[in-house]
C-alpha cells in the first residue's frame, strides 16, 4: 500500500492491552486441545496440561511468535504467478464454504456439480485480480464424498496455473495427506518439502477449543512444512462476547493458541492468522458478515496481526448479506474490502462472488468483483507525488485559458488511466443500445465466453497420474 499513512483502529497502548488480555487467558483459563498428540507437543515446550486443557505461558508465546516468519512465498506451477504473502500487494483467493449457486436469473440451487467447480476455476484463471485458485467455493455432490476434495483439486490443477489452494473437504489428517500427495505428483516430493504450495485452513471452535480434526490439520501441514491459516471466527453475542472488543480479544487468543501448536511441531513454519470475526444480529438471530461492526472488527484484528505481531494477515472481507447482485451487494462488498485494504491486509477470502452471508456463490458476481478488487487496488496505490506529477511547468506552459487536451503530455499518458473491466462508462445513448445493458447480464456473457474458451493447462501425463491416484483412493 502506497498511502502516506494508513488508518488505525487501536493505539499502541490499546494493542498492548489486547495482547496482555490474550496472554492472561492463555496462561490462566487455557485452551482445550482435543488431541493428545497436540497436548504432548505443547507440554514438551513448557505448557502445562490438565486433562484436555493446556495452559500456555507467556514465554512460550513469545518464543513461538519469534519463530513465525513475517512473510512467505506460495509457489505456482507457473513460477511467474507465485505470490508473496506479507509483501506489498493484497492477494485475493477464492471464496470457500458456500452452499448454494445463484445464476443470472436469480435462481438459487443447492445442487452443485464438479463441472460447476471446474468452470469457476476457469473464471478464476481469467480474472486478473484473483491471484490464487482452488479452495472450495462450492461442494460438488456428483462425485464421491470421500474423494470430493481430490476431484476438486484435480480440476484446479487442470485449468489454472496460479497457486492452488487445497479444498477444505477433509475429515481427518489422512485426507490432508492425500491432497498433499497430489502436489507431490505434480511437483515432486522434494520440491513440496522445500517450497510452500498451499495452506491448511484451521478454524477453532469458539470459545477456546481446538477439535481433534483442527489439531490434526495444524500438525499435518506443519510436519509437511506447509503453512497453516488460522481462521478464528467468533460471532459477537453467539460464540464470542457481545462486546466487539471482547470478540477481538477472543479471536486474538485463539490465533495465538493455534500459532503456538504449529511452532511447537515445526519451528519456523509460516502461520497466517485470519480476521474472520462477525457481528451477531440479536434482532434477527443471525450473523452478519457485512455489518459495519464486522468490518471494524476485521480491521482491528488485521492491525493486531500486522502492526503488533509483525505477522502476515488474512481477512474474510469483501462480503455481503445480499441475496442478489444488486446495489446492496455492491456497497457492502466495497465497504469491508476497502477498509481492510487500507489496513494493509495481505490476503483476502470471500472477496469474489460470495453472496448471502457466505452461503451462496455467483459466477456473475465473481466477474464483477474482479473489477471491484481492481478499484480497491487502484485506491491503495494512492497518488504519485513527484516533480512531473505536480505539473508546474505544464500549467505554466499551457497558460491562461489554454487546453491540456492536445498537449504532448496528455498524448503521452492518456492511455495509462484506470479503466473498468465490466462497468459501463459509455454515454446514456450508447449504453441504451448495447446488447446487455445490465451489468449482471454482461458478466454472465463474459463468464460463458471464458468457460467456452478454457483449455487444460496440465501436462497430459501428469493429469493421467493424478486420475489414477484418485481412482486408487476410491477403490
Amino acid at each position: 500500500m502506497n498511502w502516506y499513512a494508513k488508518p488505525k483502529i487501536f493505539s499502541d497502548e490499546q494493542m498492548q492491552k489486547i495482547h496482555e488480555a490474550s496472554l492472561e487467558l492463555l496462561s490462566t483459563t487455557g485452551v482445550v486441545y482435543k488431541s493428545e498428540e497436540a497436548r504432548n507437543a505443547l507440554a514438551a515446550k513448557g505448557a502445562k496440561v490438565d486433562g484436555e486443557i493446556v495452559y500456555i505461558p507467556e514465554a512460550l508465546v513469545a518464543e513461538c511468535l519469534k519463530n513465525t516468519p513475517s512473510s512467505f512465498t506460495v509457489d505456482a506451477v507457473d513460477p511467474a504467478k507465485a505470490v508473496v504473502i506479507g509483501g506489498d500487494n493484497m492477494i485475493i483467493h477464492p471464496a470457500g464454504g458456500e452452499v448454494f449457486v445463484k445464476d443470472a436469473d436469480d435462481k438459487r440451487s443447492s445442487s452443485a456439480t464438479i463441472q460447476m467447480f471446474s468452470d469457476l476455476q476457469k473464471i478464476y484463471q481469467a480474472c486478473k485480480n484473483i491471484n490464487m485458485t482452488g479452495y472450495q467455493p462450492l461442494s460438488p455432490d456428483d462425485v464421491p464424498l470421500q474423494t470430493r476434495g481430490l476431484h476438486c483439486l484435480y480440476e484446479t490443477m487442470q485449468y489454472t496455473d496460479k497457486p492452488w489452494l487445497a479444498p477444505m473437504d477433509y475429515v481427518s489428517g489422512a485426507d490432508k495427506r492425500r491432497e498433499l500427495h497430489m502436489y507431490e505428483i505434480v511437483f515432486g516430493e522434494e520440491f513440496v518439502r522445500n517450497h510452500y504450495l498451499t495452506w491448511s485452513i484451521v478454524t477453532p471452535e469458539s470459545p477456546l477449543v481446538f477439535s481433534q480434526f483442527s489439531c490434526e490439520s495444524i500438525m499435518e501441514f506443519a510436519q509437511f512444512n506447509q503453512p497453516v491459516a488460522l481462521v478464528s471466527a467468533p460471532m459477537s453475542g453467539i460464540t464470542g462476547p457481545i462486546h466487539l472488543m471482547g470478540t477481538i480479544v477472543l479471536a486474538n487468543t485463539e490465533s495465538l493458541a493455534g500459532l503456538c501448536l504449529a511452532q511447537c511441531v515445526n519451528p519456523g513454519v509460516p502461520v497466517l492468522p485470519s480476521a474472520s470475526l462477525t457481528y451477531g444480529n440479536m434482532r434477527l438471530a443471525t450473523w452478519e458478515c457485512a455489518s459495519p461492526d464486522s468490518a471494524l472488527m476485521l480491521a482491528g484484528a488485521v492491525q493486531m496481526y500486522k502492526d503488533f505481531y509483525g505477522l502476515p494477515a488474512r481477512a474474510q472481507t469483501g462480503v455481503t448479506s445480499s441475496k442478489l447482485v444488486d446495489y446492496q451487494a455492491g456497497f457492502e462488498t466495497m465497504q469491508s474490502l476497502l477498509l481492510t485494504g487500507l489496513m494493509d491486509v495481505d490476503v483476502t477470502s470471500q472477496s469474489a462472488g460470495s453472496l448471502e452471508n457466505l452461503m451462496t456463490i455467483s459466477f456473475e458476481k465473481t466477474i464483477i468483483d474482479d473489477e471491484v478488487i481492481a478499484r480497491v487496488r487502484r485506491i491503495l496505490d494512492a497518488l504519485r507525488f513527484d516533480e512531473e506529477t505536480l505539473s508546474m511547468d505544464l500549467i505554466k506552459n499551457v497558460g491562461h485559458g489554454g487546453s491540456f487536451l492536445t498537449h504532448k503530455s496528455t498524448l503521452k499518458h492518456y492511455r495509462k488511466g484506470w479503466q473498468p473491466s465490466i462497468s459501463d462508462w459509455n454515454s446514456y445513448e450508447v449504453w441504451q443500445k448495447s446488447d446487455e445493458p445490465e451489468i449482471e447480464k454482461r458478466a454472465e456473457k463474459k463468464a460463458k465466453e471464458i468457460i467456452e474458451s478454457a483449455k487444460p493447462l496440465l501436462d497430459p501425463a501428469v493429469a493421467k497420474d493424478l486420475r489414477s491416484y484418485i481412482e486408487s483412493c476410491e477403490e
